[in-house]
C-alpha cells in the first residue's frame, strides 16, 4: 500500500469520527464531510484508472485524451482536504439573519 494511500486512509478515519462524535457542532457539514471522501477516495486511490478513462462524456463535451493519473490524485486531495475546510470556514462565519 503507498503512502499515499495510508494517508488518505487515516484522513478519512478522522472525518469519520468527527462525523460521528461531533454531534451538533457539526450537523451542517457532516453531509460535506461524507461528500468529499465519496469524490475524493477514488480519485487518490484509483488515479491511474480514472485517468485513463476515454470515451465518456463529461457533462455535454466528450472526453478525448487521457489524463496523468498524478493530476486526478491532486484533484482528489484537493477535494478531500478544502471542500471540508471551506465549508467549515463558510458556515462558521456565515453571516445569519
Amino acid at each position: 500500500m503507498s503512502l499515499s494511500r495510508l494517508i488518505s486512509l487515516f484522513v478519512t478515519i478522522i472525518y469519520l469520527l468527527i462525523a460521528y462524535l461531533g454531534g451538533e457542532k457539526v450537523a451542517g457539514i457532516r453531509g460535506i464531510l461524507y461528500l468529499s471522501l465519496i469524490l475524493g477516495l477514488p480519485c487518490i486511490w484509483f488515479g491511474d484508472e480514472l485517468g485513463g478513462m476515454v470515451g465518456g462524456y463529461l457533462g455535454h463535451a466528450q472526453i478525448t485524451s487521457q489524463t496523468p493519473g498524478s493530476i486526478v490524485r491532486f484533484v482528489g486531495w484537493l477535494l478531500l482536504f478544502l471542500l471540508p475546510v471551506l465549508v467549515f470556514i463558510l458556515h462558521k462565519y456565515a453571516v445569519r439573519y
